[in-house]
């Protein structure tokens, strides 16, 4: 297989697009939007996020099976799954922050739930041959990591791309015109754009690849696709991959509940303002270079799970400073520049070793599916992507249903006024936030520590896959 040019994996990576689009809309904004100016209360919006997973828990195997035993044509096997949600996903997302007023409790809850499964089945569609289509990229140990780091680096910038239009100017915009929930609503508008072209970019922009990518044996282009459940199960037979799923498992839920704690963290934690929001947002910017060196520096030193286990335990030390820090009164004044600053820093830090695991953990996924081509004889990219997907979009589920929980436990459900805010409301936010997802990260490091695809071990499935096409 020649060697990947920047050109092909940027446009590759622009396909993440699609899933930072869902992403930044539902966990930063969607679920704040519909709480606390739509009036759905934040358990109902957070079994709406739990429901809307039944169906991804069909699409996803399905989709990765389908795709994984496509009969190639000329656009391949995973090209025409990706052109089909180019222009499904992008109006619902538009829909489902536009719902019709004046709806009860249960009809807006409905209205959130339908387009949630909708827009979750399209991502499906794309996101799973899209993935896989990334581990058939290259062969290459480091060059797997590479390809990874792109698709992260656009998926970020795109996701923090449409957050700073928000703060910066839809919210701004909105709230001076007296109606801030519009400013939310139009954040669907910019999401629908930003993943349309991503998608329409990552189809033809790796369309010249098709003939170099593996091709799949007749016997295994006859596998119905209702064996699908069959073969995700069949993938938990290999100890690297339960443990890989086991990891991204935990580590997904904790970044759910984050993500969906953030802005009632920033708004009555910190105090910070739509514009302070909105610096927050852009430090981590900054976090995206130094985290692909990060990641190729712990890689190269301790080898991909060594270098995974070392970033979790940084990131777990550093994660609750700041929260632990302002509740103690350690900090500047809520709603200053000085506090804006200090969380940046911390932020900063934190955010560059978290995206550096999201590097090197894309990286795995092809390791792993080699692993399984000695074994079955089967390429299962697809499959095994769509497996690894089902269990992050359940766990951001999780996540979301967890943190409407918590959000009420703390008191904070239909809060819009900091003024109601008391001492006893922001210290179980803190806990929560702070040394309650510290103690999440542990855990996925010690999961990690049973992982047992090392690189000499990668290196001669490798050379085993090599021997046997001779």
């Amino acid at each position: 297989m020649s060697s990947l040019s920047v050109r092909t994996k940027f446009n590759y990576s622009l396909g993440q697009l699609s899933w930072a689009a869902k992403d930044t809309s539902f966990q930063f904004f969607l679920f704040f939007y519909y709480t606390q100016f739509l009036g759905l209360s934040a358990s109902l919006a957070g079994l709406a996020a739990l429901l809307a997973l039944v169906a991804d828990a069909i699409s996803d195997p399905v989709l990765g099976q389908i795709s994984d035993n496509w009969k190639a044509g000329k656009w391949g096997r995973r090209h025409p799954f990706m052109a089909a949600a180019i222009i499904p996903f992008p109006l619902f997302l538009i829909s489902i922050f536009n719902p019709p007023e004046d709806l009860s409790q249960y009809q807006l809850f409905a209205w959130y739930l339908g387009n949630a499964v909708v827009i979750r089945t399209f991502l499906t569609v794309f996101t799973v041959p899209h993935l896989a289509l990334g581990a058939e990229l290259s062969d290459d140990y480091e060059e797997r990591t590479s390809v990874a780091t792109y698709r992260t680096l656009v998926g970020y910038a795109g996701g923090l791309s449409i957050q700073i239009i928000a703060w910066f100017v839809l919210i701004p915009a909105a709230t001076a015109a007296g109606a801030v929930a519009i400013g939310y609503r139009n954040v669907g508008f910019v999401a629908a754009a930003v993943a349309l072209v991503g998608m329409i970019v990552a189809v033809w922009g790796t369309a010249d690849r098709i003939q170099y990518l593996p091709k799949i044996t007749e016997s295994q282009q006859g596998r119905p696709w209702y064996y699908a459940f069959h073969d995700v199960v069949n993938m938990l037979k290999f100890r690297s991959a339960r443990v890989y799923l086991g990891a991204n498992l935990v580590l997904i839920v904790a970044v759910g509940v984050s993500n969906t704690m953030l802005l009632h963290i920033n708004s009555f934690f910190y105090g910070f303002s739509s514009e302070q929001t909105g610096i927050f947002m852009l430090c981590i910017f900054l976090c995206l270079f130094p985290a692909a060196w990060l990641a190729k520096y712990f890689q190269h030193r301790f080898g991909k799970e060594g270098g995974i286990i070392r970033i979790l335990c940084i990131m777990a030390v550093i994660g609750p400073m700041p929260v632990m820090l302002h509740l103690y009164g350690l900090t500047p004044a809520p709603g200053s520049y000085q506090l804006l600053l200090v969380v940046c820093c911390f932020i900063v830090c934190h955010q560059s070793f978290f995206i550096a695991n999201t590097n090197i953990s894309g990286g795995m996924i092809p390791d792993i599916a080699d692993e399984m081509l000695l074994e079955s004889g089967k390429r299962q990219e697809g499959i095994l992507n769509s497996g690894m997907m089902l269990a992050q979009k359940m766990t951001f589920g999780l996540g979301a249903f967890f943190a409407g929980i918590a959000i009420e436990f703390a008191g904070f459900d239909g809060v819009t006024d900091p003024s109601l805010v008391t001492d006893v409301m922001l210290g179980r936010l803190a806990w929560i936030y702070g040394p309650g997802l510290m103690c999440a990260t542990f855990i996925v490091a010690y999961i990690y520590s049973r992982y047992p695809l090392t690189k000499a071990r990668g290196i001669e499935i490798r050379r085993q896959l090599t021997d046997a096409r001779a």
